[in-house]
């Protein structure tokens, strides 16, 4: 069975067990006295891969491709009329992942924290079941429905818990493969230089120390477009 199989198959059990219903991380040893932070799930961890964290560098600075979706409020978002207000950023869930549910409550906190940013998420269902997953978890901004995973492809995000922002002149300023304590501070300093906002102190005591990433998108037979 090849990673993102065992990945898949992971979440999904954990998910069914409830496992991930108070995920909670914790430090461990990786060789050498290093430390390395992963999120306890009946013993499966989800560590950006060195694989991961290159592709994503290689999205930085190129153009943020267009998009137009259904949002779980029942607007209709497109990227060009998002980018009028200013910065967007966008967070990669998949439903029944319970790494984006872990991860949902720190990104409200950067939202909340920089109200003149874009937040939008991108979730892999139709826009009912987008509505009930932003009301279960939380959600403080849009989630757009991406069945097709049209969006997921077009920025490169292999699993969810990816973070992308896209700056005022359309390119991808910041391209994560996952979060992380200080990936959500670089966030926060990020949205503060481009809306010219004082960087606000962030609670990110419960995030793990290294960037963690989420669930495998099944893109091996999903339609490019539509």
């Amino acid at each position: 069975m090849n990673r993102r199989a065992v990945l898949a198959s992971s979440c999904l059990a954990a998910a069914l067990v409830g496992v991930y219903a108070r995920a909670r991380f914790r430090t461990e040893p990786a060789g050498n006295d290093a430390q390395t932070q992963v999120l306890i799930s009946g013993g499966e961890t989800h560590r950006v891969t060195p694989e991961m964290a290159e592709g994503s560098r290689e999205r930085v600075g190129t153009p943020a491709p267009g998009f137009e979706a259904d949002g779980s409020d029942g607007r209709r978002y497109a990227l060009d009329a998002q980018l009028r207000r200013g910065p967007v950023v966008l967070t990669f869930i998949k439903e029944g992942c319970p790494c984006s549910e872990a991860a949902q409550p720190f990104f409200n906190a950067v939202r909340d924290a920089y109200p003149k940013a874009a937040f939008l998420g991108v979730i892999d269902v139709d826009p009912d079941a987008a509505r009930r997953w932003a009301d279960k978890f939380g959600a403080a901004y849009p989630l757009l429905t991406d069945r097709s995973y049209r969006i997921v492809r077009d920025y490169g995000a292999e699993n969810s818990a990816y973070v992308v922002v896209v700056g005022p002149d359309g390119r991808i300023l910041k391209h994560w493969p996952g979060f992380s304590s200080d990936m959500l501070r670089e966030l926060g300093a990020t949205l503060a230089a481009l809306t010219g906002a004082a960087e606000a102190p962030l609670n990110v005591a419960d995030a793990p120390d290294t960037l963690y990433s989420g669930c495998p998108y099944d893109l091996s037979n999903q339609e490019t477009s539509g």
